[in-house]
């Protein structure tokens, strides 16, 4: 139902982000995020989460992908992987915090059970509140002339068709970035869910070992994540994603193989699919920059609109990942969007060139 909603939002999100601008949709996303923790924290049984699990993918959208466009648009070409590292940078620092006082707080109200868990989403309303006002109050719209009409003349009233044709209209590649970005979401949507149920149910973690986890996760993406940009604008995107997606596939692995919950640790350290910290989880920066960059600015807010719709795609891949672990193929759950990522995106990513000195602005 996320998926389908996701889908549904994404092409008017595009038009929502080139007419208002990034700050309104960002206050909008943080809004339904608060929203959302408000309903986990209160929820009294599974039936009354599905609205939040329905809005929760919906304010990703609106909120993560957007300040990206924001980094991607303020800076050249040539700095943009360093900006995207030291942004994560300095979001993993108080996040290093986070896990370790998370696995206190759960521990605390009585361990892994919704009495446990339901005080983080009280916690997190109220950060999410002093966020929204700090937006309000403080952050300009740096890309409200660079995603409007700024280089393209386009009709007020232009239909959404007319729109994805003008964006394909003298681009290259991008049938095959729709492609890989498609495909990524769907390996990605087989196994996230079910990532925690593997380390709590199958391995055994407790809430030290999960938070133990994610701060070396955070550690390792903080130290990390400047320099890995320095470098992917120095050789270029591609090599540096190619040089650290492997720890993800190697984290896997050892997630499914470890014979004891302490060995899920150096997960944390290495990363999985599933998880976004970690070293493989470094390697998002430059995937995610060359994805901003195929297009130019102008046309970031309707590409960003355009992907969205195939998230569609993944509904059938949560399905799948669903009747997969219930007959009992766990591990295959966690092994799929592996032999995915290999066999389909891989190539593509292979395939189109570089971005590094092509981006248009």
């Amino acid at each position: 139902m996320s998926g389908v909603a996701n889908s549904v939002i994404s092409a008017p999100m595009g038009r929502l982000i080139e007419k208002y601008g990034v700050k309104k949709v960002m206050v909008l996303g943080l809004s339904l995020a608060a929203i959302v923790a408000l309903i986990y924290g209160c929820s009294f049984n599974w039936l009354v989460l599905i609205p939040a699990m329905i809005l929760a993918p919906i304010s990703f959208r609106m909120i993560f992908p957007i300040a990206d466009i924001i980094f991607v648009d303020t800076n050249r070409p040539e700095g943009r992987g360093q900006a995207m590292g030291f942004s994560r940078t300095i979001w993993a620092i108080p996040s290093i915090l986070a896990p370790m006082t998370a696995a206190v707080i759960v521990t605390t109200f009585g361990g892994i059970n919704p009495q446990g868990i339901r005080p983080l989403y009280l916690i997190q309303i109220f950060v999410i509140t002093s966020i929204i006002l700090f937006i309000a109050l403080t952050l300009k719209n740096p890309c409200a002339q660079s995603v409007t009409q700024k280089h393209e003349p386009r009709m007020k009233n232009a239909s959404l068709i007319q729109d994805f044709k003008e964006l394909f209209r003298g681009e290259m590649w991008l049938r095959e970035w729709a492609i890989a970005i498609s495909v990524w979401q769907i390996a990605m949507s087989i196994s996230a869910p079910f990532v925690p149920l593997w380390m709590v149910e199958v391995k055994g973690a407790d809430p030290y070992i999960l938070g133990a986890m994610s701060t070396l996760g955070m550690v390792a993406a903080a130290i990390l994540q400047f320099p890995m940009g320095k470098m992917a604008d120095k050789i270029g995107r591609r090599k540096v994603y190619f040089l650290l997606r492997p720890f993800s596939y190697l984290g896997t692995f050892l997630l499914i193989l470890a014979p004891n919950p302490w060995f899920l640790i150096p997960v944390g350290v290495l990363g999985a699919i599933g998880l976004v910290e970690g070293i493989g989880g470094v390697s998002f920066i430059p995937f995610i920059t060359m994805y901003w960059e195929v297009v130019p600015a102008e046309k970031r807010g309707r590409w960003f609109g355009f992907t969205g719709i195939f998230n569609f795609l993944t509904v059938p891949a949560y399905v799948l990942g669903g009747f997969l672990w219930q007959i009992g193929l766990m591990e295959l759950v966690l092994v799929l969007p592996v032999l995915i990522e290999v066999v389909a995106v891989i190539p593509i990513i292979m395939k189109v060139p570089d971005t590094l000195g092509l981006s248009k602005q």
